[in-house]
């Protein structure tokens, strides 16, 4: 198994650190810079659909709604490749079916009393050094090889980006919301493995405009923000049992907020559907 292999690899590569490394205006908005202070928020409309996510200026939008208690799309606007910068997404939904199909066992050790789950656990909360021991563990071309056995045509990975002063530049990762919406679709079959919800809890939605989303439901996923995109990958779980998966990717923001206001409206979107 590449897992096991790969171990003594991790170990001198990536030392175990002690600390967790944290267009035109849609109707649907009022004020199309508006974003939500102590004193204001932005007007909402019943007539609220997903094109007008795509229609946003200041950036490039992809969004979807799935309805994962069948599967299938409800909603959807936008095309291209997008930015992820890193693969954590595509790296979790692989480790998932490995999981399911008992090839990967969630208590792996890939570090002294660290496991696989704990290193995916701290890479869903931005700690960079924490992806790159995941992404050892599983291995980037397994990982690649496996996204393009899955159809995924429209996904290049590339490796982990670290951030310490004179760290290897590498590519980002990119990505459509097809191939998103797939590897979303993959992970939530794995839903019963007690480390995926884990993995995926409490997701950091920031103190914008998407702070709101799934108020009264239950959310896991994953949050990422580049130099000029936001990522929002994310599963929504309803007391009556409705499952939601919310996807936005953006590109050429003009600012972070805009793709706060973007996660937002499709919060209100789905919620309607």
């Amino acid at each position: 198994m590449i897992q096991i292999l790969l171990t003594s690899l991790v170990f001198s590569v990536f030392p175990v650190s002690t600390s967790i490394c944290q267009g035109q205006l849609p109707s649907i908005v009022q004020n199309e810079d508006t974003l939500i202070t102590e004193t204001s928020s932005p007007v909402f409309i019943q007539t609220a659909s997903i094109s007008d996510i795509e229609n946003l200026s200041g950036g490039s939008f992809g969004a979807a709604i799935i309805d994962l208690n069948t599967g299938n799309v409800l909603a959807s606007s936008g095309s291209g490749t997008f930015p992820v910068d890193d693969p954590d997404i595509f790296m979790l939904a692989y480790a998932v079916e490995l999981m399911l199909e008992e090839k990967l066992d969630p208590d792996t050790l890939v570090g002294r009393n660290i496991t696989i789950t704990d290193e995916f656990w701290r890479a869903f909360r931005d700690c960079r050094e924490s992806a790159a021991r995941a992404m050892w563990a599983v291995g980037l071309e397994s990982v690649s090889s496996w996204v393009a056995s899955k159809g995924m045509n429209d996904t290049e990975l590339h490796d982990i980006q670290l951030e310490w002063e004179g760290a290897p530049a590498t590519d980002p990762s990119l990505s459509s919301l097809e191939d998103v919406t797939q590897a979303l679709r993959i992970i939530h079959s794995g839903m019963d493995i007690p480390a995926v919800p884990e993995i995926m809890e409490d997701p950091d939605m920031g103190e914008g405009q998407a702070s709101s989303v799934g108020q009264g439901w239950d959310l896991y996923g994953w949050v990422d923000s580049g130099q000029d995109h936001k990522t929002f990958i994310l599963i929504a779980i309803a007391p009556d049992g409705r499952e939601r998966g919310l996807v936005l990717l953006s590109k050429d923001l003009c600012c972070e907020g805009k793709g706060e206001l973007a996660m937002r409206l499709l919060w209100q979107v789905s919620l309607g559907l």
